[in-house]
């Protein structure tokens, strides 16, 4: 049915159901080499050829910010290139992901050993596989459903809110109670028989070469992008003890490097750009001089000018909309980010000894990072945009992945009950109460980082953060009514300049994981190689609630609910109780 004005939405679509492939090779050398008895050194060499996808029939594209185009006597520089049978994939192979790695191994006495080790890691890349929306521009559409037209008075008259219950579609009542209206009619633009009076948005595929979308946004990817890489590197020693205690502790560190970035726009105005015209990016207008390649659906349709910033764009015949400042050509898997951890990492572990294990993990880390909104984000909030996405380093700051302290600690102990046990058993009491085990693992963690606030105005020029003028966690009584201090957050003296607030608050967290979980177990043997395994186990047996991330509204939205939390991010306790047959 029709929606209220401004309100309406693409109901009906011909998406894109696309049969991509992309081919991976790799080669590896490796050779161990003995300087002495006691020292080791292990070196490789890896080539990862990552080849572009393809698509069955040929539905992909990429964008080209050099090719030179031309449309109803308009010129212009860039657009959007298409595969072929001769070209099938959109992207170029990077033959250079070459990745040497070396380890080292050094036993300076029957129970101590000192290890190290490096390499250069390539992958997943972003010319493989992926969604059908990234860069098939042309293969899909929308059309608008409006089998009822609010916006054609008198035929569609809505709820009139007053009691009386008038809800006319077409003049046609929905409320026997009530009569009147005007007559129905056959001759409205959008009828039930008829809801695409303009026809169905056709699929232009690659017809229309580089002038596809011109005067509308492109979603869309780069010719050639580098492949993710990755520098692992790691030192540290392991010693072992009477009673089979091991203990190690050790550096371990990384740094990312090509990260892709969740959607940067070509056409965004960096802040260099903003800060020179300030307001003349909207108050000074300019000839429209792209009026000819736009659609309807642009938002300059049919006028003879545009505001400034329109014609400041990188490649300003595409985008369509009318607010500042730049848009309209969105580039996945762009590869600008990049990230540093470094971390201490130990690790206590008993052998099975006396019926009894346990393994203990005690991590310090630090991930900071330029990327706080990657496309794929397994932990953490991410929140906020980058306020220059081409330049980076208004970002650099503490990732919203960042957990600075994580304990984990597993105990298994078989019970001392059953035949030759401290209470020994036999029978039917034996295989009734003998040969249980316990298991308890117990996972201790600080929180997350939160995102710094946005301004929020009502005329936003860019993503403008808030300065930060105090450190929020201080004085704060981190309940969920107030986490942090919103005063702590003002907005810059000027629209035009970038907020000094850090992407994400190193300082205020999430609250941290304080989580037990217990399960109790029992192998029954039936002969025969036949086993039955009972199990009951208990997740947060303790059920301690670990309260989510705090609301982090803009200051333009007056504070609401700002610094509050409203949810959890845990469950409660749970129980389980399963068995498993073995034969």
């Amino acid at each position: 049915m029709g929606t209220a004005p401004g309100g309406e939405s693409t109901d009906f679509t011909k998406d894109l159901f696309v049969a991509s492939a992309s081919p991976y090779y790799a080669a590896f050398v490796e050779d161990t080499y003995h300087v002495t008895p006691t020292f080791t050194i292990t070196a490789g060499l890896r080539w990862d050829i990552f080849g572009g996808k393809t698509e069955r029939h040929n539905r992909l594209e990429y964008f080209d910010p050099n090719a030179a185009g031309s449309s109803n006597g308009v010129n212009f520089t860039g657009g959007e290139v298409f595969a072929s049978g001769s070209n099938r994939t959109p992207f170029l192979t990077n033959w250079k992901d070459l990745g040497p790695r070396v380890g080292l191994a050094y036993q300076a006495s029957k129970d101590f050993v000192i290890h190290a080790g490096g390499g250069f890691y390539y992958g997943p890349s972003v010319q493989m596989v992926s969604g059908a929306g990234q860069d098939s521009d042309g293969y899909s559409s929308a059309t608008n459903w409006n089998s009822a037209d609010w916006n054609n008075d008198p035929n569609t008259i809505a709820f009139d809110g007053g009691g009386s219950g008038n809800s006319v579609l077409y003049g046609s009542s929905l409320d026997p109670n009530f009569t009147g209206g005007p007559t129905p009619t056959s001759t409205s633009p959008y009828t039930v028989s008829n809801p695409f009076p303009n026809g169905v948005t056709p699929l232009i595929g690659a017809t229309q070469g580089l002038a596809t979308y011109l005067g509308s946004p492109l979603s869309t990817m780069l010719h050639s992008q580098r492949t993710q890489t990755t520098y692992n590197y790691n030192v540290g020693w392991e010693a072992s003890f009477s009673h089979g205690l091991v203990l190690s502790a050790g550096y371990v560190g990384s740094r990312g490097l090509f990260l892709p970035l969740a959607g940067p726009d070509l056409n965004q105005l960096d802040l260099g750009t903003i800060a020179k015209y300030k307001d003349a990016l909207i108050n000074t207008l300019v000839p429209n001089i792209w009026g000819p390649i736009m659609p309807a659906t642009n938002a300059y349709y049919g006028s003879p000018t545009v505001p400034l910033w329109v014609a400041l764009q990188q490649f300003p015949q595409f985008g369509q909309d009318g607010g500042c400042c730049g848009g309209g050509v969105t580039i996945h898997g762009y590869p600008g980010g990049d990230s540093e951890y470094n971390s201490l990492q130990t690790k206590l572990q008993k052998r099975l000894t006396a019926h009894f294990t346990t393994l203990t993990t005690f991590t310090w880390g630090k991930i900071m990072s330029d990327d706080g909104n990657p496309p794929l984000g397994f932990v953490g909030f991410h929140a906020g945009a980058a306020q220059d996405w081409k330049n980076l380093n208004y970002e650099h700051s503490v990732s919203p992945q960042d957990v600075k302290f994580q304990f984990t600690s597993q105990v298994s102990y078989d019970l001392p009950v059953g035949k030759g046990r401290a209470l020994n058993l036999s029978g039917p009491a034996n295989q009734a109460l003998g040969g249980w085990t316990i298991n308890g693992v117990l996972y201790l963690s600080d929180g997350v980082p939160i995102a710094s606030p946005g301004v929020g105005a009502g005329t936003s020029y860019f993503n403008q953060r808030t300065n930060l003028s105090c450190n929020p966690a201080v004085g704060a009584p981190h309940t969920a009514s107030q986490w942090f201090l919103p005063n702590c957050f003002t907005n810059p003296a000027s629209p035009f300049v970038a907020g000094t607030a850090p992407a994400y608050l190193g300082n205020v967290r999430t609250m941290g994981a304080d989580e037990l979980d217990v399960s109790l177990y029992k192998n029954f043997s039936l002969g025969k190689e036949r086993d039955l395994r009972l199990e009951v186990s208990s997740y947060n047996i303790a059920n301690r609630v670990q309260l989510g991330a705090p609301n982090v509204s803009s200051l333009g939205s007056g504070y609401v609910n700002f610094g509050q939390i409203l949810s959890d991010s845990n469950t409660p306790r749970q129980f389980q109780f399963g068995s498993r047959f073995t034969f």
